[in-house]
Parts: C-alpha cells; sequence; structure tokens
C-alpha cells in the first residue's frame, strides 16, 4: 500500500489545532474575566447606578483639583495656593513630542490602536495571575489608569476592582477621544516630590514648562510615573538615571528615536535645575495671607461667587485652578521695605516694629502691604487685624465732624497747658496737656492749633463736637474698628488699623469720597475646551463720605502741619497733607499722609503692647521724628509713578457781623456772640459801673470779622478800677491827704510825736507801706502817721500853773487821736 503524501496527511489537522489554540486562549481570558463577573456582581449594580445616576450612565470625568496662583499688579506671581495637590493644568498640544512619546512608550506603546483594554497584555497578565494564584500583573491602559486614578476610590488591587476598570474604561472611550484621555491622564498622573500632572513636574525638576523639555529630561519624567519614590532623581539620581535609560531604550525600540538621539540622551547627567524639587516650604509675603483670608472670611459676601460657605470657598482656591490678580505693586512694596531697613530708628532684630499700607486714593486700591520689619520671621499682623493707637493723627476726624455741624474753622480756644476740670474730660489725671508740658500761648484758632498739634484745644473742640459725632464721621471716612464715643478719642486713644487709616486719609485726597480699599482686582477660571473666563471683577465701591469743601479745608490745615508744623519731615517736593500721631507714653508713634493720588499709613510701636519708646530710644520720640521719616523715604521712592499735583484751595473764611452787646450783662452778651459764630473772650476791668455790665468790646458792634475768631468784651467788676497806693512819707500832712484823694483812697491821720521840728506835720510813716508796687481797691484807707514836734512846753511854770500843764496835755492828747479824712 502506497503511503500518502504526508501533506495530505496532516492537513486535516490543522483546523483542529487552530481550534484548540483559540479554545485555550477564551479559557484563558474566561479564567481571567469570569471571577470578576461573579465575584463584583453587586459592586459593579451599584457602580452602574452611580453612573447613570450621574449621566444616564456615561462617564463624566471630573476636572482634577488643580493649584490656583496669585499674581501682583505688574504680572509677577506672588503665590502658588493649594491643598494636597500641587497640578497645573496643561493642554496636550502644550506638551513636548518627546515627552508624550516618552510617557507613551514605557506606560501604554499601542495606545492610539488598541481599544479601551489590551487584550493580548491582559493574556499576559492573565497568565502570570493565574500562576500566582492574585493579581500581580495588571496590564492596564492608559484609559483604564485614568479610570483607576479618577474614578474609583478604592485602592485595593482584586478582581472586582479590575473589572470595574475594564467596565469603565470602555464607557470612557465611547465619550472622549485618544487625546482628551492622554491629556487627562497627562494632567493626573503623580510624579513625586509633590508634582501632580507632567506641568508641575517640569517646573518642580526643570523649572520649565512642559513645552520645553528634551528627550532626556522627557524620559525621566516619564519613568517617575510607575514609583516616584524609587527613583527619585532629587535622593537617588543613579537609580533614576537608570530607570530614565530603560525609558529610552524602550522609545529606541519603538523606533521613536535614533540610534545617534538615544546613545546621547543616555549619556546625561539628570539635568534637574539647581533649586529643583517641590515648592520651598517658606512663609508667603503677608499680602498672600491677606488675599486668603479676605477671600475665605467673606465678611461682606464680596466673594460669594467662589462659595456661599468657607467650606466652599476653600476648595474653589485651593482647587479651582484660580488666577487671582490683586493690586500689590512688588516694587512699591521692595521700596518700603528699603525705607525701614534705611531708618536710623528701626532696628532689624530688636526694638520697635512698623508698617505701611499705602491705598490708591482715587480707587481704592491697596499698593503696598508691609507688616512688621520681617514678616518672614515674624509672622506679625500689624496692618489689619493688628490695630494700635494713632495718637493726634485721628485730629482730622473731630475737625471733619466739627465743620459737618457747621464749626467755623476760625473758631479759638485758650491754649493753656495742662487744662484740668474741662466738663466731661475723662483721664486719670483730670487735666490734659500738650506734648511739650506746660505753657500758654493764648487763644488760638484751629489752624494754628492743628498745625501744632495742640492737644488742650482738641479737647476742648472734641467736647463741644461730642464723641459720638467723631466716631460716626471717622467710620464715614473709613475708620472701621470698633471705637468707644469718649472725648479723648480726639487723641488717638482708640485702636485702629493701619489699613483703615490709609483709606480713610484716602477720602480726604478724593475730595471727601470713600473708596472702599480693595486688594482683589479680578480673579479667572478655567473653562472647558482651554483658556481662562471672568469669575470676578472688582466694581470700585466709592461714595461722598464728606462735603467736598469739608475734605478741602480739613486737607488745607494739614498741608499745613507738613510745610510749617510737626510734619515738616514728610516733605517731598510735592504738595503732601499729613498728620503726626505720638500715643501717650511715647507708646506708639504715626504719620497718615496724602498727595491727591496716594494715601499712606507709618505706624512703630512694639508689637507686644502698649510699650513706652522712649526708654528703648533714649529720649522722646514723636510722630514727627520717628514716623515721618520713614513715610518720606518710602514715597519719595514710588510716588513719582504720579504727576505733580496740587490740592484743591479749602474755601474762604467765611466772614460775619459783629453784634454790638455794649452795655448788656456779660452772659447774655455771650451767647450773642455764640450765636453769630464769634468766640467770647470775657476780660474783667475795674468800674463802678453795675458788676457784669459790658463796657467795650473789640472788634467793635457792627465791624466784620472771620466767623469763629475772638471777640473781646471788657466786664465790670462792680469795684471799679484798682489803685496802687502812692509814697506819701516825708511830704506834709495837706500834701497827702490831696494825693490820697486824688486816687480815691481814704487818708487815716495819726499824730505821733517828734524830736525834731523839722518833722512836725510832715508823714513820717504810712500803712500800708507802699514800694510802688501795692494795690488796693478804691476806697481803701491808708494810715498815715505824721509827726507833731513837742520840744517848746515844758519845765519853768510855777506851782500856780498846775492846772494849765493838766490842760495843756488833755490838748495834746486829743491832737494824737487819729481823725479819717475822705
Amino acid at each position: 500500500m502506497q503511503a500518502l503524501p504526508r501533506s495530505r496527511v496532516i492537513a486535516p489537522l490543522i483546523p483542529l489545532l487552530v481550534s484548540l489554540v483559540v479554545a485555550f486562549l477564551a479559557v484563558l481570558v474566561a479564567l481571567v474575566l469570569l471571577p470578576l463577573f461573579t465575584g463584583a456582581t453587586m459592586s459593579v449594580n451599584a457602580f452602574r447606578d452611580r453612573l447613570e445616576a450621574a449621566g444616564v450612565g456615561r462617564v463624566q470625568i471630573p476636572r482634577p483639583p488643580e493649584r490656583s496662583v496669585i499674581y501682583a499688579a505688574d504680572g509677577s506671581v506672588l503665590a502658588k495656593v493649594f491643598l494636597n495637590e500641587n497640578r497645573r493644568i496643561v493642554k496636550l498640544e502644550n506638551v513636548a513630542e518627546s515627552a508624550r512619546n516618552a510617557v507613551l512608550a514605557i506606560e501604554d506603546a499601542e495606545f492610539y490602536s488598541h481599544g479601551a483594554l489590551d487584550f493580548p497584555g491582559l493574556i499576559r497578565a492573565a497568565l502570570t495571575n493565574l500562576a500566582s494564584g492574585e493579581i500581580e500583573q495588571g496590564a492596564s491602559t492608559i484609559s483604564q489608569q485614568v479610570v483607576k486614578n479618577v474614578l474609583i476610590e478604592s485602592p485595593e488591587r482584586t478582581f472586582a476592582r479590575k473589572f470595574q476598570e475594564a467596565a469603565l474604561a470602555i464607557r470612557l472611550e465611547r465619550r472622549y477621544s485618544k487625546d482628551q484621555i492622554f491629556e487627562i491622564y497627562l494632567n493626573e498622573v503623580y510624579f513625586g516630590n509633590g508634582a501632580y500632572g507632567i506641568g508641575t513636574a517640569s517646573e518642580t525638576y526643570f523649572r520649565k514648562p512642559p513645552g520645553q523639555l528634551k528627550l532626556a529630561e522627557a524620559a525621566l519624567l516619564a519613568g517617575l510615573i510607575q514609583a516616584p519614590g524609587r527613583y527619585d532623581p532629587i535622593t537617588d539620581p543613579t537609580s533614576a538615571v537608570a530607570r530614565r535609560n530603560v525609558v529610552i531604550d524602550r522609545m529606541h525600540e519603538l523606533g521613536m528615536i535614533s540610534d545617534r538621539r538615544t546613545q546621547r540622551a543616555k549619556l546625561q547627567r539628570t539635568g534637574l535645575a539647581p533649586d529643583a524639587g517641590p515648592p520651598e516650604q517658606r512663609v508667603e509675603p503677608f499680602f498672600v495671607y491677606f488675599i486668603r483670608e479676605l477671600i475665605l472670611s467673606n465678611e461682606d459676601g464680596e466673594f460669594d461667587v467662589l462659595g456661599k460657605t468657607r467650606q466652599q470657598r476653600v476648595r474653589t482656591l485651593y482647587q479651582g485652578g484660580l488666577r487671582i490678580y490683586t493690586t500689590l505693586e512688588p516694587e512699591w512694596q521692595r521700596a518700603a521695605q528699603r525705607a525701614v531697613d534705611a531708618s536710623a530708628h528701626i532696628s532689624r532684630n530688636e526694638g520697635p516694629d512698623v508698617s505701611i499700607v499705602s491705598v490708591e486714593a482715587t480707587t481704592g486700591a491697596v499698593k503696598t502691604m508691609l507688616s512688621g520689619k520681617n514678616y518672614r520671621r515674624d509672622q506679625l499682623d500689624l496692618v489689619w487685624h493688628g490695630r494700635r493707637q494713632v495718637g493726634s493723627a485721628f485730629k482730622p476726624f473731630t475737625l471733619a465732624a466739627a465743620f459737618v455741624d457747621g464749626f467755623p474753622p476760625g473758631k479759638v480756644y485758650s491754649s493753656a497747658s495742662p487744662l484740668c476740670g474741662l466738663a466731661g474730660w475723662i483721664s486719670a489725671s483730670g487735666c490734659v496737656s500738650n506734648a511739650e508740658g506746660g505753657g500758654d500761648a493764648g487763644y488760638m484758632d484751629l489752624w494754628t492749633a492743628t498745625q501744632n498739634s495742640v492737644n488742650v484745644v482738641f479737647a476742648q473742640l472734641a467736647i463741644d463736637v461730642g464723641a459720638e459725632r467723631i466716631v460716626e464721621t471717622a467710620q464715614e471716612m473709613g475708620i472701621t474698628a470698633p471705637m468707644d464715643a469718649v472725648p479723648s478719642i480726639t487723641l488717638g486713644v482708640e485702636e485702629v488699623s493701619t489699613l483703615d487709616m490709609a483709606s480713610a486719609y484716602g477720602t480726604l485726597a478724593n475730595d471727601g469720597v470713600r473708596c472702599r480699599p480693595f486688594a482683589v482686582a479680578r480673579i479667572t477660571q478655567p473653562k472647558e475646551g482651554g483658556g481662562y473666563q471672568n469669575l470676578y471683577r472688582h466694581r470700585p465701591q466709592c461714595e461722598q463720605a464728606l462735603d467736598e469743601d469739608i475734605a478741602h479745608l480739613v486737607t488745607g490745615m494739614l498741608e499745613r502741619v507738613v510745610t510749617g508744623g510737626t510734619g515738616r519731615a514728610a516733605q517731598i517736593g510735592r504738595p503732601v497733607a499729613g498728620k503726626t500721631g505720638t500715643a501717650q507714653d511715647y507708646t506708639n508713634v504715626y504719620f497718615a499722609g496724602f498727595t491727591p493720588q496716594v494715601s499712606t499709613a507709618v505706624w512703630v510701636g512694639f508689637p507686644g503692647g502698649q510699650i513706652p519708646m522712649n526708654t528703648y530710644y533714649g529720649g522722646s520720640v514723636f510722630g514727627g521724628t520717628v514716623a515721618a521719616p520713614i513715610w518720606q523715604a518710602f514715597m519719595s521712592q514710588v510716588i513719582g509713578a504720579y504727576p505733580v499735583e496740587g490740592f484743591e484751595s479749602p474755601p474762604a473764611p467765611q466772614r460775619g457781623q459783629v453784634p454790638d452787646v455794649v452795655g448788656l450783662k456779660s452772659q447774655e452778651a455771650q451767647a450773642i456772640l455764640v450765636e453769630a459764630n464769634f468766640t467770647p473772650i470775657v476780660e474783667k476791668v475795674g468800674s463802678f459801673e453795675p458788676m457784669n455790665t459790658v463796657l467795650a468790646q473789640d472788634p467793635g458792634g457792627g465791624s466784620t470779622a472771620v466767623l469763629g475768631s475772638a471777640v473781646t468784651i471788657q466786664v465790670s467788676n462792680g469795684k471799679g478800677e484798682s489803685v496802687v497806693v502812692p509814697r506819701v512819707t516825708g511830704l506834709t500832712e495837706r500834701e497827702a491827704i490831696r494825693l490820697l484823694r486824688d486816687r480815691g483812697l481814704v487818708a487815716e491821720v495819726v499824730r505821733v510825736p517828734v524830736d525834731d521840728r523839722g518833722l512836725d506835720g510832715i508823714v513820717v510813716r504810712q500803712t500800708p507801706v507802699s514800694d510802688g508796687n501795692e494795690i488796693v481797691d478804691p476806697g481803701a484807707t491808708v494810715t498815715l502817721e505824721v509827726g507833731q514836734y513837742s520840744g517848746g512846753n515844758g519845765g519853768d511854770g510855777g506851782e500856780g500853773d498846775g492846772g494849765n500843764e493838766d490842760k495843756g496835755k488833755d490838748n495834746e492828747d486829743a491832737a494824737m487821736a487819729p481823725r479819717r479824712i475822705a
């Protein structure tokens, strides 16, 4: 029997062999997938319910948490804020091709050619898993990894979870394109050292955007995905380079790079930036803290668009990828620091501290916010919630309140210091004194009292205006701190923030219009499809707080403080108005001042409390000698950004007709003068007219004078003029009596014996004794002792003369008796 050809014998076996192979593969797949379906039925159903409730069974990938960035007014980055995930989301086209290829090569080379699942890879993984009896190899595609990282919360490596990944990956690829999924993956994956997403990783390790990554750099990042901690290039560069080279070899194997590029890339070092690593754990500038707390506290509801609750705003701020554009001028901030560092009164490491706030008067934009001489070290809030006494820098609010209520600026008060017993004034001593101590410069109008910061004048003004009215006006101008309505508020005993002071003084600079201070100009958020859209834009909140004439009047007074008063150290070669302040016991010193465009406040003191600074400085300290020079050094550096402008002129002094009050009683006359807006000054004079009758006035009735100015009225004391007792000793009795009578005095004559005939009839003594300064009331008595010579009466008479002798003695005694001569 002839043997059949070999081919004809084995041909019928080929289909059988193919069938066996297919069946074997099916069994393997079933062994992989069937347990997943069997063991995860409830989990899958529950997850499917979640998906359908969220979007009719369609997968929706939420945007991953993205850090927010805070920018200064010049576009520079102030801070990048985030919670747990530091992530900068980038578009796929903004990632270098070498970086995209490196990730694909090492993570899922066939991503763009296979479906949601890589079945050949799955079978390879199944064989490994079956051999071990547990999940050891996942063979996850990039789609599955996106599902695992974004949609599945459980970290367990179980069959149930693998099924969830597979099911959701299929749905994911029905919903999104391959490019969209790859972009999500690149922005979601963790690269170690706190860097989430390739945008942040490129910045963390190489300080460059992902579009500028070179081959070796890209391969190093791709190698980190599998085990960021194991291949950390910062702590273990050797392992990182070895893993990088594996990625490069894989890229070469796939034909992505040439032999030459492969060799060159593998010879390079890590190429890390000198300061590579996570964001430095450092204290942010105070302004960043201020911005964050401003948004999160949201006291007036301005940032409701970021969330109605604080928790919602936290999530939006730290995970919403916001771009927050602020008003801070970095160069101004540096100028403030330079001014403080250069101050002879501020030590870098000890002694008093300082705060500076600068606000654009016409908008309210915060340009500078320096909280302490070294915020990074001390972390003190000295400008916002940290409130301090401002001393006499509070006086402009008293002036504004007075003028609102109709007080004329020409009103005068006594400057005598100390002033005690002032009705309504409350202090430990019951007195108020000027800074320079005792003294009396006479009656002083409000212009002069402001220029020289005369405390006793402002104490009297505060009593007249009323503390409640002063508080109300200060709040209308921009002071937000709670304040007690006490008259001493005019001397700055209440605690106010530097921010409030800069803002309120800005109201004067802006013609009485208060613009609420703001620090956030606008906020944008990522929009679907790329780019950013506006989420918030600040709208100026400005309102007329003072009549513009009153604002100009107070400003005119404060100009004099700088040109010739206590604030001369603040001169910067252009119009400036401002006020110095020194708190009691030298615990705080202040200068707040402004140009027509910018208002700036400077505080100096100990942060720990009301600690006197005179001991530290070795003498008295004042706002004009410590705070004003810092203000000047700062403003001189920054104000050049604005043109030189002058202030509006204050309104001309109002004049009025002086009432004629001569002949009236003093109290009635004073009331009439006050009603006519003049200040009566009472001067008592001697007169026999009825007591308290007005005898004369200056200026006279019917003349015109500046409202508020003094009108002196001379009022009778009812006694006549006081008299200086003349010296009459040595005069004859007749001459002395006549001289005393001419002065309105009464002479009382007393005879006294004298031995000298030349003293007979002469005044030898007088009482009171006069040295030319003895003053008595009209009609007072002056006793005159007049000499009487007695030497010719004695001794030759006979016995019969005894009766005549007795008679002569009687006559002598009568002559010696005193007698009053009017």
